[in-house]
């Protein structure tokens, strides 16, 4: 394991005006914990997450087992070693009323899954930003959240998901009375949960 600083709340920043698409992921005292790239051009969604801004110091990777589609499962490794650290897999047929992501361990083990925590402001959300201009500045007071619960359904952490002109910020805050989960594999999630939706909005 990484000797990461995740404490809480963490910000996944997304921008929007990027030649490939990155994020970069802080901690709650605004230090830097992931500097996260996407290649282009490919079949398989294949990322790389780095420990730098310079992105020089490569620390896991992220990739699709198919062509990106139905139940495509996202692999996560460590660079070091290919050691397996977790999977996100989305659960069913993509549609803008609900999401649902499962993430499990190293050895497929289910740990949690991320679920919409309001389906209908995904729904508000989808048809607002329809609406030419005035869609747009609308959508930026519209903010879908998001719940990590682990297989009884209780909620450990929430995603709350904020925009600007020019990018997406994802706040993953930790709840009372949170499980003894990875923190690795749960930013790792979070990682991988912004990167599947974006094409959602």
């Amino acid at each position: 394991m990484t000797n990461l600083d995740f404490s809480y709340p963490i910000t996944a920043t997304f921008r929007i005006i990027t030649l490939s698409p990155e994020v970069q992921v802080k901690n709650a005292r605004g230090e830097l914990l992931m500097q996260v790239k996407q290649k282009l051009l490919t079949l398989r969604e294949d990322t790389t997450v780095y420990g730098d801004l310079e992105k020089t110091r490569a620390l896991y990777r992220i990739k699709a087992d198919r062509v990106i589609g139905f139940r495509a499962v996202h692999r996560i490794t460590r660079s070091s070693n290919d050691q397996p650290v977790g999977s996100v897999k989305a659960a069913g047929l993509r549609s803008i009323w609900k999401t649902h992501y499962d993430v499990t361990d190293e050895k497929d083990n289910q740990l949690f899954y991320i679920q919409e925590e309001n389906p209908w402001i995904k729904v508000l959300d989808f048809f607002i930003e329809e609406v030419p201009i005035i869609g747009f500045l609308l959508s930026t007071f519209v903010q879908p959240s998001y719940l990590l619960k682990d297989a009884a359904g209780t909620a450990h952490y929430r995603i709350v998901k904020r925009r600007s002109f020019v990018e997406r910020n994802f706040t993953l805050e930790k709840l009372e009375n949170t499980g003894d989960f990875p923190a690795e594999l749960v930013a790792l999630a979070l990682i991988q949960c912004i990167f599947l939706e974006r094409s959602r909005g």
